[in-house]
């Protein structure tokens, strides 16, 4: 607080949210609730029932981050960005920003149809708080980076939806701001226009605004943004480092999606974790190709979960590819498939099971260890509707020692039967 007991200006770019509540009227009567709703600004009795979309919110947000905001449908992604671009009016609590924002929530919104797109940057421009001479400035630096050409000046009905997507986000990025909110802007449009939003985005970083930016797509969120917020039940649930909070995500992902009909409800009091080990039992984070590990993995059980199918599964970070399996049958090779169940009994208290990899083969690059545990199942069809992943139990990168194989991207190791020389 200032000496006249008012709060202090804050940096352009820097954001302040403390307890924030937003709720939003339950209308089971459209017009009486709306009517009620009117009313309850003078009479607070009369309002109508209310759903609590954001449940005390606090964060702080520094001048020049980037920032991601995650979660499930419906935990108030949106709501909260709407809150601090100040298009609503938080129920309790306060939101400051420093400086301007430009919030990007819908594409295309305010675009008319029968306009054609270059009235229509006019008018979006004057919405995003451009004055006229601003825009014409800025119009032909827009049209060349949307690569519209001639369909700049047709009607507007008449593109497609990447052609909208471009219009919209050539627009918003170019309007000068401390603060950038984008939601979900890069879900359409063709590869290539997305890969040059993504440079749009760097320069934006590079130039010390603030970014805020919401996307079901992990890969968008690593790429762009170098703070994860995952909002869950309308709370903060996590706020850090982008990988633990994409981990986190996931993790919350996988319980949404897992039927709870179907899991056991013996494993919702059991505990997994992995590790990759070197020959001296030591934890490793970067394993060299051709170095002998052993992959561990401890399971706590509230109780015994009997015979069970259990399972480790590697895949690629960068591209979320399958690399491997390991079961505990399948030791050697996927060509080999038992003829009974593939399982491993698991009792109350700890289980260790340990797979010993005489030589690691896995290409230069990272890997995720996701893990695995369900009913015992036929290893030919197996069935895991019914049992519970641990997703990115553990992370391991794998690199090359040898100086000429830097940067390959599959093993090294492939089965040659002979090699000849002639000479003419």
């Amino acid at each position: 607080m200032g000496a006249n007991g008012k709060p202090v200006p804050l940096p352009p770019g820097a954001i302040r949210v403390e307890d924030l509540v937003l709720e939003y009227p339950v209308y089971r009567h459209l017009v009486l609730d709306r009517f009620r709703a009117l009313l309850g600004a003078l009479l607070p009795w009369v309002k109508p029932p209310s759903r609590r979309v954001l449940d005390r919110i606090t964060l702080s947000i520094n001048p020049g981050e980037v920032v991601g905001i995650v979660g499930l449908n419906g935990v108030g992604k949106t709501s909260l960005l709407k809150t601090i671009a100040g298009l609503m009016s938080p129920t309790a609590g306060t939101v400051r920003v420093g400086g301007r924002v430009m919030a990007l929530l819908t594409m295309g919104v305010g675009f008319r149809p029968a306009l054609t797109g270059r009235q229509n940057l006019l008018i979006g421009g004057l919405l995003l708080g451009l004055d006229a001479r601003g825009i014409t400035e800025r119009t032909q630096g827009i049209a060349d980076f949307s690569e519209l050409g001639e369909a700049l000046d047709q009607p507007y009905f008449t593109y497609s939806s990447g052609m909208r997507a471009r219009l919209a986000f050539s627009l918003a990025t170019s309007v000068p701001a401390d603060i950038v909110i984008l939601d979900e802007t890069l879900a359409t449009g063709d590869a290539r226009f997305i890969s040059k939003c993504y440079r749009r985005l760097k320069e934006i970083r590079a130039s010390g605004k603030t970014i805020l930016f919401v996307s079901h797509n992990l890969g968008e969120v690593a790429r762009v943004t170098s703070r994860v917020i995952l909002l869950d039940r309308s709370r903060v649930a996590f706020d850090g480092d982008v990988f633990e909070g994409l981990k986190a995500y996931e993790e919350a992902l996988a319980e949404a999606n897992q039927p709870a009909h179907a899991l056991r409800s013996e494993l919702n009091g059991a505990a997994v974790s992995v590790a990759v080990r070197d020959e001296q039992g030591q934890p490793l984070k970067l394993v060299e190709l051709g170095q002998r590990v052993a992959i561990e993995m401890r399971i706590e059980a509230q109780k015994d979960l009997g015979e069970s199918f259990v399972f480790l599964r590697i895949i690629t970070v960068e591209s979320n590819q399958l690399y491997a399996y390991l079961t505990m049958k399948r030791r050697d090779t996927l060509r080999v498939v038992a003829h009974d169940k593939d399982s491993v009994s698991i009792g109350a208290g700890e289980t260790t099971i340990t797979w010993t990899i005489p030589f690691w083969t896995g290409g230069e690059g990272s890997y995720f260890i996701d893990a695995y545990i369900g009913p015992a199942c036929d290893p030919d069809a197996p069935d895991i509707s019914g049992g519970r992943f641990w997703r990115h139990a553990v992370h391991v990168s794998s690199v090359y020692g040898n100086a000429y194989l830097k940067g390959a991207a599959s093993v090294t190791e492939m089965p040659v039967e002979s090699v000849t020389v002639k000479l003419s």
